[in-house]
């Protein structure tokens, strides 16, 4: 008997003492392998109106030719391309998926020869050290991570791309990784109208005359889409990796870095050639005339000549130039929602930006705009942080309608704090709430911003007056609940350096109405978590009722107290609208009052280590009635030996009944694309258990919104299956 299939009989049998109605739990059936050559990266899944799932992922072509340099992973490896399936029913059978149908199709392509073997070492006849650089191959094009968004019946998938056609395509020689010469990247879109049956050819939105990164699409039902990403003029930065990633993610940038936007004709289907526009900056830091700066690795064009001194004008001969400014846009969100005042959809757009203070500030701001989807423009943004401090990744979570009796359509959340390159931080938190508009003005913020907010020169920008954003995880160990009313008095108003020490990571944000929550992962201590392992990190939850004005207190809702342990990747993720069927299928209905929580964990290996961090279980949890219970925590992957699991995606039913998951797995020497799902289900009233330690379940007890042990319900489950318990893994 299969443990799942033990564990769903069990779910039967027990029950959770104090509950005025039947409490639920989750119970996850097979695990579906989807992708075919070990090569498995960034898998994402979304389930369409008509309820049909579909998934993307990064895959080799070949796991055996077309091998590039990875600048991230800094080693080569098979290219990859994007791969998609789609399931209608019985999903958790690997033959209910359609097959792969790949999507990008570069990988056994080139657009471009470069150096990217890096210069080999000789010694001449004296002794003398000699680099000599190899010959230009072929590099491949290979898919970066898929990116997916659907509406209705369309869904359009992005990444960026090595193979650029065009002959604009450049390269970087980076000096720190042996002078390999890596190719920009350029942004592609493949759409589909009819649930993912069938796709477009992959559209190519972008040159490769500037490095893209950091895309994302956004769109509605009706048409209307929207996709945007960055262009570094002097390829992708590679950081120093003092921040709490992998670095290459697009944060760092060189001066002249922009967000590009490109819109999809409304009313668009797949078979539709030319429904993306000329994409056009959204931002101002392109400077015509401005010389390149802030890194100086060699920039080639496509036949290889060095453009690297041909900076900041524009060519009145036609030679090749490279664009400078005095400041880099990195990491866009965007959204897209219809306005209260008229019809035309509204773009949300929020990114970090450095400050173009000349080297007297290595900070960066939170800029924010809206624009009507179908009239972009280049602006200065809103600057929405506190100019005096580090702003980086911006959150948001907007709603198509406001809040009944909070008026909030948008909440926006980043992390801020005196320091730069990874040191603390802390969660600020913005409102949007309508006030004579539809919301997500920057004038309609609480608390307020500067009104005159959208300038571009760092004088300006450091006399602004910003009210100070809410605080959302200071002293989250110790903070209380409290109200609108009195948040002077509370933590809510605590500036980022009221305890230095401290730290969190990794928002994430659910609006519903007049219900906005926001998470994150918090270490109350990070110079211990990084150097002695006496500090980890956990994942909190923060409720603000915007009917009644209440801020529920920051609970802990991991709580792994095991500080060799990290918690990593929180998930907080709403159930979806109601779709068409919800007039005969109520689990078609949406229901607010319902979302799940998910995360995975990780060893907290010391700085001074020379050890590498490992992967381990991934969890799962549905909160039920806003917060008052939620179901036992339960893992769904990463219980086999020798695997390692990590970046978990999830998506559920509107009622929230049944959760769909995918995730990334280690096996050796590949990584694979997996996906399992779970219903819900009744634990019967009246019995008390405690674990006394011996495998034998005689009477444990369990508090509605604390964590639960997982293995309780396996150890009862192998008890009655009359099998041996192996392998198992503490948890908190």
């Amino acid at each position: 008997m299969k443990k799942q299939a033990l564990l769903a009989a069990i779910a039967t049998t027990l029950a959770l003492p104090g509950a005025a109605t039947a409490a639920t739990g989750l119970s996850f059936g097979d695990t579906v392998k989807l992708n075919s050559n070990g090569g498995a990266n960034k898998t994402k899944i979304v389930r369409m109106t008509n309820g049909r799932l579909v998934s993307v992922y990064g895959d080799y072509l070949d796991p055996n030719e077309n091998t590039v340099y990875d600048v991230k992973e800094q080693g080569e490896r098979p290219a990859r391309d994007i791969f998609a399936r789609y399931c209608d029913a019985d999903c958790d059978q690997e033959s209910s998926w359609s097959e792969e149908v790949n999507l990008s199709n570069t990988a056994a392509k080139t657009s471009i020869n470069t150096d990217w073997n890096g210069y080999t070492i000789t010694i001449d006849e004296n002794g003398d050290i000699l680099e000599t650089t190899r010959e230009p191959e072929a590099f491949p094009g290979d898919s970066d991570k898929p990116n997916i968004f659907n509406s209705g019946s369309r869904v359009v998938v992005s990444w960026v791309d090595k193979y650029c056609e065009g002959g604009d395509q450049r390269m970087v020689s980076y000096r720190s990784l042996e002078n390999r010469e890596i190719p920009f990247s350029c942004t592609y879109a493949v759409t589909s109208s009819d649930n993912g049956t069938t796709w477009s050819d992959a559209v190519q939105l972008s040159s490769g005359e500037r490095d893209a990164k950091q895309d994302v699409s956004r769109g509605l039902g009706t048409g209307e889409w929207a996709l945007t990403w960055q262009e570094d003029p002097r390829g992708l930065q590679r950081g120093e990796a003092e921040g709490p990633g992998d670095g290459a993610s697009g944060a760092n940038t060189s001066h002249g870095t922009d967000i590009w936007y490109s819109y999809a004709l409304k009313g668009w289907g797949t078979q539709d050639a030319g429904i993306w526009t000329t994409p056009v900056r959204v931002t101002d830091n392109y400077i015509d005339g401005q010389e390149a700066a802030g890194n100086f690795d060699v920039i080639k064009d496509s036949s290889g000549e060095d453009i690297t001194a041909s900076t900041g004008s524009t060519s009145v001969d036609g030679s090749e130039i490279v664009e400078g400014g005095k400041a880099g846009a990195s990491r866009a969100n965007l959204a897209l929602q219809f306005g209260e005042l008229d019809s035309t959809p509204q773009v949300i757009l929020a990114y970090e930006e450095t400050k173009g203070s000349d080297g007297l500030d290595e900070g960066k701001y939170v800029r924010y705009h809206t624009f009507d989807w179908n009239n972009p423009e280049a602006q200065a943004g809103c600057i929405i942080s506190n100019p005096l401090l580090n702003a980086r990744r911006v959150r948001f979570v907007p709603q198509k309608e406001a809040g009944p009796v909070s008026g909030m359509r948008l909440g926006i959340f980043w992390k801020e704090g005196e320091f730069t390159q990874g040191g603390p931080s802390d969660i600020m938190l913005r409102k949007g709430i309508v006030n004579g508009g539809n919301g997500f003005s920057p004038a309609e913020m609480v608390p307020a911003v500067d009104a005159n907010c959208a300038v571009s020169d760092y004088a300006s920008a450091r006399a602004l007056n910003n009210a100070p954003a809410l605080n959302m995880s200071s002293q989250a160990e110790i903070a209380q609940a409290t109200t609108d009313a009195d948040i002077a008095n509370s933590t809510l108003s605590d500036d980022t350096n009221q305890v230095v020490e401290e730290s969190a990571n990794a928002h994430r944000g659910l609006l519903r109405g007049d219900d906005l929550y926001i998470g994150y992962t918090y270490t109350p201590v990070l110079a211990e978590l990084l150097y002695t392992n006496t500090k980890n990190y956990n994942f909190y939850l923060r409720h603000y009722n915007g009917a009644t004005g209440e801020w529920s207190a920051p609970e802990n809702k991991s709580n792994e107290t095991d500080t060799t342990i990290n918690v990593r990747e929180p998930r907080l993720v709403g159930t979806p609208g109601s779709t068409p069927a919800c007039a005969t299928n109520p689990e078609e209905c949406q229901d607010k009052t319902k979302f799940y929580l998910a995360w995975g964990k990780q060893t907290n290996v010391s700085a001074w280590s020379d050890n590498a961090t490992s992967e381990l279980d991934l969890y799962a949890t549905r909160v039920e009635d806003k917060g008052a219970y939620l179901t036992p925590i339960v893992t769904f992957a990463g219980e086999a030996d020798g695997v390692e699991t990590f970046e978990s995606q999830i998506r559920m039913t509107p009622a929230g009944n049944r959760l769909f998951t995918v995730w990334n797995q280690i096996e050796g020497d590949e990584t694979h694309a997996m996906y399992r799902e779970s219903t819900v289900v009744e634990l019967p009233d009246d019995v008390v258990e405690t674990n006394e330690g011996d495998g034998t379940l005689v009477g444990c007890s369990y508090s509605p919104g604390a964590p639960f042990d997982p293995t309780l319900l396996l150890l009862t489950a192998l008890a009655i299956g009359g099998l041996t318990v192996r392998n198992l893994k503490a948890r908190s």
